[in-house]
């Protein structure tokens, strides 16, 4: 007895002696090995927002790894899960000798993977001489074809085989499937979705332990006979054959072959094409518990009778078909189902009746597609089992399915309720027979979903149900009562609550969420919930999840303190606002979200969550530092980005347990040497800051998979990414760094895909020719553009053969040729934009038809020579083409109208002629912009058949088009621009082009059109820009241009020969520049802009307008430019242009103006170029695409008249108020022409002194003040004014001696001072002597006075007779002219009154009361 115990006792300490604490040494090495090529095996997967995020293991014993399982006793590695493990990479092939040292390995599973096969010699045969115990292999999902089934055949252990989803084929004859009853102990095989086709049924002969086959999407069609095989699958007990083109099962399932399968249980025939013929057939399966025929043909009614033959059947699954009944309609008699899915079906109400026999029922699928009115649930009544029950209405229905969910009563053992789409509108307790005793209690009930459904009144707490044991609540997309909780109450078991997308005008009140004190899990986002939290949300302390993102919730969160559990809380895309100190008594939490609110404020409270994990608190307005997130140590993932955060990140250093990071869109400063200590971070992204300094901390965090620094001030070199082996994603864009055209410094990232390294200094490689190596990467986007000298052509290029985006723009390459091999090698290559980048000579296509790409840039190089003939055929899917500014010669290929894809096209700025070729006009009809100008084109336009009636845009404008304007046009219907501007085109304005509602631009200046313009309807009305400028139109501006009001911004018919007046009506409210100049308008200046707050350039030079120039002048309070020369304008200058703060140029010049100049007069250079107008286009391929016009201003500077740009324009300010009456003396405020460059008052009858102020305008270029009675002398201080280039002071009663001949005074000649007879000096030429002057008299002989040169005697008589003519003429002229008569008087009266109103204006009124 003692030795009994004692051999017990043994056995124990034998049995503990051999548990293991971890996994052996060894196998522990070899799973490292397998790392290369399966790089997740010690990585366990993590759902997050229904994606699977890689999160590394811990612990260092492989046994305790997810993807590994252990033999408790000896530690040995049994089991391998390596599915997807190694996703990111191209087909490779296995070396299946590492998995020798795992001795006792009974399943390994590799799905995923992108496998295509096995080393030479390395296969899985080597495996049968040590791995004895292997049983269970899957190689599904990967690249396998039909040369690895002769190493699988070796494996004689194997009882399970999954190649489901490979690419085997079944043609091999030698070494194929046939190989693979050689395993003699398999019992399940899963070939599905391989194409084998219908004769594999014959290659897997000598199956006999086989219990389970796969055969689902194989290829396989028609009739499915395995009557000529030698198939001996007495023991199969599943067959899937499921996704395939069979129609019959032929005689597989008669006679003798049917005894083949008389063990089968499962079969699974969904998405076939057979129809109600195939029951018959079923009837020998007398085993049969599944069948699933879901989605093949099936219609109509179903015989029961072949149905009751399967009398073991558990589980029936006829969804997806258009069955809609059963004959007879109670024949059912399957007593054993359990199961049955009927779904997406059309029955109607009465397929109730038909399952009522079916007692044992434990879950049924059912939609009523042809329901009329309620359902009866009474048919239900012998379902006393059912646990499951998921009934659905047609959505589409305008009446629906309704009935009572207290009828539910019915199904004392029901679990799990799903209804969708069904109207709930009647609560009364239907009275059945068999049962009265039927109530509302559904104490079974755990589980609610409801789904587009809808209840059509409130409920009473007396009237709702009573559901005390739910335990889940799911509503979706749903119109409840908006006190629908208390349909379901009392909830008091309720744990987790789902309500998504419900009625945002019934959501409940946020008070009946606070009866729910049991509830862990609340998500009820998504359903437009207004207002704020209630008090009383307090009450929910057993919450653990708590979701309510994308509502309208809004003030402060402090009701949350209390829930003290809270595990995951959501509040993203709110109004929240204020602080977040209720957040810091949550100890618990694990994920926080508080994205996409309005939170402000510092982030202190977080401090004391220190088990949180993940950290959301983007697009928000927190501001300060982020120094309480250092407590944070176990946080994974944590995004602060689009906030205001600034200061250094120095606190992020202790997060060492961060994967995921992001920064970006905020207001960070400083290094980010803090970062080096985060070595597990996966994805970084610090863009849209401000950091500086190298990059140098980044070089220890080689886990890296996605890395954006843009738009940051980096500098440097970028050799601290050579480390980072596990880049995918590279964004260093908007940054100073030196980066080599070449790349050399990433050569070693062999993971990365996408690369955007725009606008910084990029710089030729000097070593890039001495090293010939190519690099490991295999990108897929390139964005390399801005700024600097490349050098050659990047040679790394050579190497790539998978991309899909380049954009090497902007970069100066020394290249003499167009590099046509990216196009060669890149087969895939969908976006290519080389614009700007100096590239010269011919353009070059591929040799072969280039079917992917889309995108074609090689704008504003210098190309030259003929556009290649066969560009079209070759590259036949380009959307989108651009080669202007270039030296493009020759015509435009006709093969163009092979690009049938094609939507915009630019071929402007070249050099191109003839005319445009008819197979493109036909072939293009998809082309929507069509940039043809500034070549030499020729010919009419569209002269022959024409396809293009999708054009946007069409701009011809700069060619030598003739003709006339193309009545095709008007068949575009959504044509946006049209420039036919600078060509030779001629006859009148067609009125269609009136009637095109979407034209929102019309160019047709500078050309030969005629005649007047014609009248239209409105429907033009969003005519944003009109130009005809300089052709020959005349008559008057019609009525009809007033439907633009509203919309017209920019309006020049500028130099035509138009008459008449503005039409009254027209008011252009958001007008910004208007050009009438050099036509023949008359009449006074209408009201037409009062009213135009916007415009910027008013030019209505060259006419005939007379009037005074209107006060509301002043209401244009952007006007830069007003330019109303040479006109008949009469009247004093209206001291309301005082107002305006912006004005840049005045041109009052060559009219009738009287009166004195205001001294208030401002004007100043912009500095900077007012806002042209701009055509915005549509976007097109992501491409912002947009066409400016510009009408330069004529403008008199140094006695000439020059048109001036925007570019010289904002440069410039001058005023201009030659040859008018102007009189008084010269009186500017200096501070408000400080800054003027041009002055011209020449040509008037002012007086006084010149002004001595004018000395301080220092960057005055121009002043011109001749033709006036001034006096005094010339200002000596005028010699400073150093940028004077013109000055012209002649014809003046100027005197004295002239300042001396220094500074810019030295270089004009006598002829600018001629005309004062007074001035001497030696800019004058004549010597000054003191008895000359008026103001000193010469001296005189005896008494007589000494009147100088003139003779005042014979003076006095002149003066007299002259005087007498003028009246005598006066009085015969207005004797003669009654009209002249009756002006004169009415002058005469307006001036006595005029001099009265001065009088009573300007004395004092106590002068008149003395005098009376």
């Amino acid at each position: 007895m003692e030795l009994k115990w004692l051999a017990l006792v043994l056995v124990v300490l034998s049995l503990g002696a051999g548990l293991c604490d971890g996994c052996l040494e060894e196998e522990r090495s070899a799973l490292f090995q397998l790392k290369p090529f399966f790089e997740f095996i010690n990585y366990k997967f993590q759902p997050n927002n229904f994606e699977l995020n890689p999160k590394k293991e811990s612990s260092s014993n492989c046994c305790e790894w997810e993807r590994v399982e252990c033999n408790p006793i000896t530690g040995r590695v049994t089991h391998l899960f390596l599915n997807y493990s190694g996703y990111n990479k191209m087909d490779w092939y296995l070396n299946a000798s590492l998995f020798l040292p795992f001795e006792e390995l009974q399943s390994l599973s590799l799905i995923g993977n992108s496998i295509a096969g096995c080393v030479v010699n390395q296969g899985f045969e080597r495996l049968s001489l040590k791995l004895d115990k292997l049983e269970n292999l899957d190689l599904s999902v990967n690249y396998f074809n039909d040369s690895i089934l002769a190493s699988l055949s070796e494996l004689s252990s194997l009882k399970s085989l999954n190649l489901a989803y490979n690419i085997f084929t079944g043609s091999n004859p030698t070494n194929g499937i046939e190989m693979l009853p050689k395993l003699n102990n398999l019992e399940t095989l899963d070939l599905s979705r391989n194409h084998l086709g219908n004769n594999i049924l014959s290659q897997l002969d000598g199956f006999t332990s086989l219990k389970s086959l796969g055969l689902k999407h194989c290829g396989l069609k028609g009739t499915l006979n395995i009557q000529e095989s030698n198939n001996n699958w007495m023991n199969l007990k599943e067959l899937y054959l499921g996704g395939n083109e069979i129609n019959s099962l032929g005689s597989l399932f008669h006679g003798k072959e049917g005894m083949k399968l008389n063990k089968l249980e499962v079969l699974s025939l969904y998405d076939n094409l057979f129809n109600n013929s195939i029951f018959p057939s079923l009837a020998v399966l007398s085993n049969l518990k599944s069948l699933d025929l879901s989605y093949n043909q099936l219609e109509g009614a179903i015989y029961t009778k072949d149905l009751n033959a399967l009398s073991n059947l558990e589980d029936l699954i006829l969804s997806g078909n258009e069955v809609n009944g059963f004959i007879p309609s109670q024949g059912i008699r399957l007593m054993n189902l359990k199961v049955v899915d009927l779904s997406r079906n059309d029955f109607n109400n009465s397929i109730m009746s038909s399952l009522a026999t079916l007692s044992n029922l434990k879950t049924l699928w059912i939609d009523i597609y042809q329901c009329n009115g309620l359902i009866d649930m009474k048919d239900f009544y012998g379902f006393s089992n059912l646990e499951e029950l998921n009934m659905a209405c047609n959505l589409d229905a305008d009446a629906g399915c309704s009935f009572s969910l207290q009828s539910l009563g019915l199904f004392p053992t029901l679990k799990t309720l799903s209804l969708q789409g069904f109207n709930i509108n009647e609560t009364t307790m239907p009275s059945y027979s068999h049962n009265a005793s039927v109530t509302a209690e559904f104490t079974s009930l755990k589980r609610l979903e409801l789904s587009y459904c809808k209840v059509n009144k409130n409920f009473t707490r007396q009237e709702g149900l009573n559901l005390r044991s739910l335990e889940e609540l799911e509503l979706h997309e749903s119109s409840l009562p908006s006190n629908f909780i208390q349909v379901f109450g009392p909830l008091i078991s309720l744990k987790n609550l789902t309500a998504h997308g419900i009625d945002g005008n019934n959501t409940p009140p946020m008070n009946d969420f606070c009866e729910l004190i049991n509830l862990q899990e609340l998500d009820i986002n998504g359903n437009n919930l207004r207002g704020s939290l209630p008090m009383c949300f307090s009450n929910l302390t057993s919450l653990k999840k708590l979701s309510l993102s994308y509502n309208q919730l809004f003030e402060n969160i402090s009701v949350l303190k209390n829930l003290t559990l809270l595990e995951s809380l959501d509040l993203s895309s709110n109004q929240f606002s204020g602080n977040i100190f209720a957040l810091k008594s949550l100890t618990l939490l694990e994920s926080l979200d508080l994205s996409s609110n309005q939170f402000s404020e510092s982030i202190s409270a977080l401090k004391s969550l220190t088990l949180l994990e993940s950290l959301d608190l983007s697009s928000n307005q927190f501001s300060e530092s982020i120094s309480a997130l250092k407590s944070l140590t176990l946080l994974e993932s944590l995004d602060l980005s689009s906030n205001q955060f600034s200061g250094n990140i120095s606190a992020l250093k202790s997060l060492t347990l961060l994967e995921s990071l992001d920064l970006s869109s905020n207001q960070f400063s400083g290094n980010i040497s803090a970062l080096k200590s985060l070595t597990l971070l996966e994805s970084l992204d610090l863009s849209s800051n401000q950091f500086s300094g190298n990059i140098s901390a980044l070089q220890s965090l080689t886990l890296l998979e996605s890395l954006d620094l843009s738009s940051n001030q980096f500098s440097g070199n970028i050799s601290a990414l050579e480390s980072l082996t596990s880049l995918q994603l590279l964004d260093i864009s908007n940054n100073k760094f030196h980066i080599p055209s070449s790349l050399r410094p990433l050569f070693n990232l062999s993971k990365l895909k996408d690369l955007n390294a725009d606008n910084n200094n990029i710089h030729a490689d000097d070593h890039e020719m001495s090293h010939s190596s190519a690099p490991r990467f295999q990108l897929s986007t390139i964005k390399l553009s801005c700024c600097g000298s490349g050098g050659s052509f990047p040679q790394f290029l050579y190497h790539q053969s998978e991309l899909w985006v380049v954009f090497l723009s902007d970069i100066y390459f020394k290249v003499d040729r167009f590099p046509f091999w990216l196009l060669e090698n890149n087969t895939k290559l969908v976006t290519l934009s080389l614009m700007n980048c100096s590239l010269s000579g011919p353009f070059q296509v591929p040799s072969y038809v280039h079917s992917a790409l889309s995108y074609l840039d090689i704008s504003n190089n210098a190309f030259g020579g003929n556009i290649p003939v066969k560009m079209g055929a070759h590259l036949p899917v380009l959307g989108y083409l651009n080669m202007s500014k270039n030296y493009f010669n020759g015509s435009i290929p006709s093969s163009f109208g092979d690009m049938s894809s094609l939507e915009v096209l630019d071929l402007s700025n070249n050099q191109l002629s003839r005319e445009i070729p008819e197979h493109m006009t036909m072939g293009c009809s998809l082309l929507q912009v069509l940039a043809l100008s500034n070549n030499k084109l020729q010919g009419s336009i569209f002269s022959g058949n024409f396809n293009l009636t999708n054009f946007s845009t069409l701009e011809l404008n700069g060619n030598n088009f003739t003709g006339m304007i193309p009545n095709v046009l008007a068949n575009c219907s959504y044509l946006y621009i049209l420039d036919l501007s600078n060509n030779s085109i001629f006859g009148e304005v067609p009125s269609w082009i009136w009637n095109m509602s979407e034209l929102a631009a019309l160019d047709v200046s500078r050309n030969q059109l005629f005649g007047r313009l014609p009248q239209w309807r409105g429907y033009a009305s969003n005519l944003e820009q009109v130009a005809m400028a300089d052709n020959q139109l005349e008559g008057s501006i019609p009525r009809a241009i007033c439907s633009l009001n509203f919309k017209l911004q920019f309006l020049d018919l500028s130099m035509n020969s138009l008459s008449g007046t503005l039409p009254s009506c027209f008011k252009p409210v958001s007008v910004r520049e208007v050009h009438l100049f050099k036509n023949k308008l008359q009449g006074a200046l209408p009201n037409a802009f009062h009213d135009s707050s916007s415009l910027v350039t008013l030019d209505l030079s060259y006419n005939h307008l007379k009037g005074n120039i209107p006060n509301w002048v002043s209401n244009l309070s952007k006007l830069s430019y007003l330019l109303l020369r040479r006109n008949h304008f009469e009247g004093e200058i209206p001291i309301q242009l005082c107002k305006l703060d912006r004005l840049s140029l005045i041109d009052l010049s060559q009219n009738n103006l009287s009166g004195g100049i205001p001294s208030c007069l401002k004007v100043f250079a912009l500095n900077y170029a007012p806002e042209q107008y701009i055509w915005h286009q549509t976007i097109y391929y992501g491409m912002n695409s947009s066409v400016s016009i510009e009408v330069s201003i004529e403008y008199t500077v140094k006695s000439r008249s020059y048109n001036y740009k925007r570019r010289m324009l904002q440069y410039m300010s001058g005023i201009d108020l030659s040859c008018n009456k102007l009189t008084g003396e010269i009186s500017f405020e200096t501070k408000n022409i400080k800054k003027i460059f041009t002055l011209n008052l020449s040509h008037n009858s002012l007086t006084g002194p010149v002004p001595q102020a004018f000395s301080n305008l220092m960057d005055m270029e121009s002043l011109d003040l001749s033709y006036n009675n001034l006096t005094g002398n010339i200002p000596a201080e005028f010699a400073v004014l150093h940028f004077l280039e013109y000055f012209n002071v002649s014809h003046n009663n100027l005197s004295g001696k002239t300042p001396e001949r220094i500074g810019q005074l030295g270089a004009f000649d006598e002829s600018n001072y001629v005309g004062n007879p007074f001035l001497c000096g030696s800019l004058v030429g004549k010597n000054c002597s003191p008895v000359e002057t008026p103001l000193t008299p010469k001296a005189s002989a005896g008494n007589k006075e000494d009147h100088g040169f003139i003779d005042m005697d014979a003076f006095y008589a002149s003066f007299f007779a002259c005087y007498v003519m003028v009246l005598l003429c006066i009085a015969a002229v207005l004797y003669i002219n009654p009209y002249w008569r009756q002006a004169w008087f009415y002058h005469i009266h307006m001036a006595v009154d005029s001099c009265y109103y001065f009088v009573i204006d300007n004395f004092p009124r106590s002068f008149f009361s003395g005098n009376m």
